[in-house]
C-alpha cells in the first residue's frame, strides 16, 4: 500500500502538530509515521519501551552482514514549549521571514522530516544496500530511548553502521561529543525540632565539607586533557558541575537531608566507570561513608544516567562522505550529548550532522532556516546514496 506523499515542509508541518515533550508518550507521532511509511517494501519493528513510549525502527533493501549499509537516526521527542516568549502556537509550524518556527523545528523534526521521506523515495526507487531509518524516544533526558534500542536490539542481528544523526549542526561534519554522567549525592543527617539542635544533625551543613571536596576535584578536572581535547578548544577538559542543592522541609525543622545534583561532561575516551569510581573516592576522602541506609553523616550515592562521549577516528570512511557535503572541510567536537553515545555500543560509526544551529534551540520562537531545510534533501539523498555504494 502507498500513501501519497508529503513536501518536507508539510511533513515537518505535521511533525510538529504533535506535542513530543519528553514527559509525553510519542505513539500519535509513530502511529502517524508507521502509516506514512506503509510500503510493501518498508519492514518495521516497534520497539516497547513502556509506559507509552517506544523507539521506531524502519529498514529496505538486504539486510545488514557486516555493518554494510547506512542508518538515518533522529529523535522525536522535544523540550516543553512554556517559555512566556513565544509569539506564535509552538504546535503550529509557521513560516515566515525566510523561518519555520515551531518546538522541535531545529532540535531536530525539521531532519526528521526530511530523512523520512529520503527514506521512502530509497523505498519506493528500490535498493541494493541496507538503509535503515531509526527514530527515538527521550533523547532530551539523557539518550533514554536510544540506550534501550541497544538493549532490545536482536541478538545477531547487525545494524547498518554508518550511522547519519542529524542533529542541528548547521551541516558542520561532528565526529566527537562529550558525555554526560548524572549522580545524586545525599548527606544525611536526622530532623529535629531546630528549637533543640542537640537532638538532630543538619545535613545540609553536613554537606559542606562534601561541597569544598567535590570543589577541589572540579578544579581537578579543569587541568586534565586527553588526545580529543583539541576537538573541544572552548572547553577541553572534562567539566564537572553541581547544578542544584535541595535540602530541608521547613524552617524550624533541622533538614535529614541535603541532596546534592551533580552534572560531569566526560571528554571521549574517559571511561563513565572510571569516573564514578573517581567521585566515590572524593567522598570518602571527605570523610562521608557511603551507604544505601541514610544514617546521619553517611553519603547515599546514586548514578541517576550515563550518557557516553562518542568519537571517531578523523580518518573514518563515512566521516570523508559526510565532510564532502559539510560546510567546512575540517570536522570538529561540540559540547553536548546526542544518540550516537548510545548507539557506539551497537559498533555504529556515527557522524552528527544536520540542517539547524543548536543555538536556535530549547527556546521560544525555535526555528530552522528556509534555506538550510531546503538544501537538506538534496544532501541526504547524496549522502544515503555515497553510503550505499561504499564499503
Amino acid at each position: 500500500m502507498e500513501t501519497s506523499t508529503l513536501s518536507d515542509t508539510e511533513l515537518l508541518s505535521r511533525l510538529v502538530g504533535f506535542d513530543t515533550t519528553t514527559r509525553l508518550s510519542p505513539k500519535p507521532l509513530m502511529d502517524f509515521v508507521c502509516e506514512y511509511l506503509d510500503h510493501d517494501s518498508i519492514r518495521i519493528t516497534r520497539f516497547d519501551c513502556g509506559n507509552g513510549y517506544e523507539n521506531l525502527w524502519c529498514e529496505i533493501g538486504p539486510e545488514s552482514v557486516s555493518g554494510e549499509g547506512i542508518t538515518l537516526c533522529g529523535h522525536v521527542d522535544t523540550v516543553p514549549a512554556e517559555e512566556p516568549d513565544w509569539t506564535s502556537d509552538p504546535w503550529t509550524l509557521l513560516v515566515r521571514d525566510g523561518r519555520m518556527f515551531g518546538r522541535g523545528a531545529c532540535d531536530m523534526k525539521g531532519f526528521d522530516a526530511i530523512a523520512i521521506n529520503a527514506f521512502l523515495r530509497k523505498a519506493r526507487d528500490g535498493v541494493n544496500y541496507p538503509v535503515g531509518l531509526l527514530l527515538t524516544h527521550s533523547e532530551e533526558t539523557g539518550t533514554i530511548g536510544a540506550g534501550q534500542f541497544v538493549e532490545q536490539w536482536p541478538d545477531g542481528r547487525v545494524i547498518p553502521k554508518k550511522t547519519l544523526v542529524g542533529e542541528p549542526t548547521s551541516f558542520d561534519a561532528v565526529r566527537a561529543h562529550k558525555g554526560h554522567l548524572t549522580i545524586d549525592l545525599t548527606v544525611c543527617g536526622a530532623p529535629c525540632h531546630t528549637g533543640f539542635p542537640h537532638k538532630g544533625t543538619n545535613a545540609i551543613t553536613g554537606s559542606i565539607d562534601l561541597i569544598v571536596a567535590l570543589e577541589r576535584f572540579r578544579r581537578e578536572l579543569v587541568e586534565e586533557r586527553t588526545s580529543a581535547s583539541d576537538l573541544f578548544q572552548e572547553v577541553p577538559f572534562p567539566v564537572f558541575t553541581i547544578s542544584r542543592i535541595n535540602g530541608g522541609t521547613a524552617i524550624n525543622v533541622m533538614p535529614d537531608r541535603c541532596t546534592l545534583n551533580v552534572g560531569i561532561r566526560l571528554l571521549p575516551g574517559q571511561s563513565v566507570e572510571g569516573m564514578i569510581d573517581r567521585v566515590r573516592t572524593v567522598v570518602l576522602d571527605a570523610g562521608f561513608r557511603i551507604s544505601d541506609e541514610c544514617i546521619p553523616g553517611d553519603c547515599q550515592f546514586d548514578v541517576v544516567n550515563a550518557t557516553p562521549a562518542f568519537g571517531l577516528p578523523a580518518d573514518d570512511a563515512f566521516l570523508g562522505i559526510v565532510l564532502g557535503h559539510a560546510r567546512a572541510s575540517t570536522p570538529i567536537g561540540v559540547n553536548y550529548g546526542t544518540d550516537a553515545g548510545r548507539l557506539a555500543a551497537l559498533g555504529c560509526r556515527s557522524v552528527v550532522f544536520g540542517p539547524g544551529d543548536i543555538s536556535q534551540a530549547h527556546r521560544a520562537n525555535e526555528w530552522i532556516s528556509c534555506h538550510e531545510f531546503d538544501r537538506a534533501a538534496g544532501i541526504v539523498d547524496a549522502i544515503i546514496h555515497e553510503s550505499g555504494v561504499s564499503a
